[in-house]
């Protein structure tokens, strides 16, 4: 979990148990799918100027992307997004790391150098 929504979280699982539900309605039920779409969903994307069509999958996409951008593994990555096989990651989001071909070239390089001047 990312140090940001960790801290996040704190304030709301203060004095609360392990088998304790987190997130509940304001009337303290369980909250389901059309509720969290119409009461929180909808509203924080018009609250973010995103476009209506957003979707909560979109933030795996995000996540994905950003991660990836960033030089986090795909391999992490994928475990992240809880795939089964990191062939689906790669599927999805191979086209996202093309950079990726010339890391392992330069990487190349750099052990054939070391391994020549040692000779």
């Amino acid at each position: 979990m990312p140090v940001f929504l960790s801290e996040a979280l704190k304030s709301h699982i203060t004095d609360r148990s392990p088998t304790d539900v987190l997130c509940r309605t304001s009337r303290g039920n369980l909250i389901r799918r059309d509720y969290f779409d119409t009461n929180i969903w909808k509203p924080a994307v018009k609250a973010a100027k995103l476009q209506p069509d957003t979707t909560f999958h979109d933030l795996r996409h995000t996540f994905a992307s950003t991660a990836l951008a960033a030089g986090v593994p795909i391999s992490e990555v994928s475990r992240w997004l809880g795939h089964e096989s990191i062939t689906t990651t790669v599927d999805l989001y191979g086209h996202l790391v093309p950079e990726a071909s010339q890391r392992a070239r330069t990487a190349m390089d750099k052990a054939f150098a070391q391994a020549i001047r040692k000779s």
